[in-house]
């Protein structure tokens, strides 16, 4: 177990909402955005990572930080190859098609995804 007073790591996944005209039409894009950081505890890395998300949002042009975070700590002591950064579960009646086209894959991604 950790002392609460030395800092952890912890992923911070974000999202934030993107302005931008493409061919003349105005478009909306929301990003996600996962970031390491250290922290004592998770209400720290919670600020650390609003703190963070705000300074990303205003270091570009036409980008709004949504006020979504969600919070991991990681489990292990040191970060490297393999390092799982990020984790979460839901339940879902869902077949894997329809659950990833829902969730991950319906089309408007804007990534590439491995086939």
């Amino acid at each position: 177990m950790h002392a609460m007073n030395n800092p952890e790591w912890y992923a911070a996944k974000t999202v934030s909402k993107h302005y931008c005209i493409e061919d003349g039409t105005p478009k909306t894009l929301f990003e996600e955005r996962v970031v390491l950081l250290q922290a004592t505890n998770f209400d720290d890395a919670i600020a650390k990572g609003e703190t963070e998300a705000q300074e990303y949002c205003r270091a570009l042009s036409d980008v709004v930080y949504t006020k979504y975070i969600d919070v991991y700590r990681l489990c292990a002591d040191t970060v490297g190859h393999g390092t799982e950064v990020f984790s979460l579960m839901r339940e879902s009646d869902l077949s894997d098609k329809d659950y990833l086209d829902r969730f991950y894959d319906d089309g408007k991604e804007r990534t590439q995804i491995a086939k």
